[in-house]
């Protein structure tokens, strides 16, 4: 009868595997998962369903690699659904998208039968990513900011006027954009800056606005989201 569990009704052949190394592998997929999860949670803002998926996917993929078992055709099938369920996703953040990408490198390993490298690989991990969050090796520098100046479509010269003002209170001041608001017949122009030692976030806001009380000024201590690497 157990034996029946891994027979297909499409084919005569069987999967030659012991049911107590399947239990075992997801077993250790699904503890791997959940410690996966619980490293996540360190240090960062998540969602409920972000957590439960991250603890889900590892034994989902050992699931999906013990089926596939070296078919070619069902290995290609299985990459195209994966396909369609990422083009239909939304894009998530880099750590989310790493994380994913360590639960899927767990759950094709213990799906293969290599617990023990799952177990060390996910250790090494967890140490490596604790060093990084414990350390100076990712710290957000404390003086970079981005900075949204909106100003009055008119015949001025905001870009070299603004280049003045931000040369008094920023180390560097890189224009990345310039964007045309037609409904309200403004200019945005957005800036990455690098403020000077004495310089802070009012004193920069304050010398824009001493030149001009129209122009609207916004100041972010976090980048800028870009759409490409």
């Amino acid at each position: 009868m157990v034996d029946q569990l891994f027979s297909s009704t499409f084919s005569s052949s069987n999967i030659d595997v012991k049911p107590t190394m399947l239990a075992l592998s997801l077993l250790t997929s699904l503890i791997l998962g959940l410690l996966l999860a619980k490293i996540y949670k360190y240090k960062t803002i998540y969602t409920k369903e972000f957590i439960i998926t991250l603890a889900i996917l590892p034994i989902l993929i050992a699931m999906i690699i013990f089926l596939v078992n070296g078919n070619l055709g069902t290995s290609v099938a299985v990459a195209g659904t994966f396909g369609l369920i990422r083009f239909r996703s939304a894009a998530g953040g880099a750590k989310e998208i790493l994380f994913v990408f360590i639960a899927t490198a767990i759950g094709i390993a213990t799906g293969m039968g290599f617990l023990v490298l799952a177990i060390l690989f996910t250790l090494f991990l967890v140490f490596t990513l604790w060093i990084y969050e414990n350390s100076n090796f990712a710290q957000v520098s404390m003086t970079r900011r981005h900075g949204t100046f909106t100003v009055p479509n008119d015949e001025t010269d905001y870009e070299l006027i603004l280049s003045g003002i931000l040369a008094r209170t920023c180390r560097e001041a890189n224009l990345t954009s310039v964007k045309n608001l037609n409904k309200e017949d403004k200019i945005q122009l957005e800036y990455d800056l690098d403020l000077k030692a004495n310089a802070n976030d009012f004193k920069l806001i304050n010398d824009v606005l001493a030149y001009n009380n129209d122009i609207e000024v916004s100041i972010a201590a976090t980048a800028k989201k870009r759409k490409t690497l």
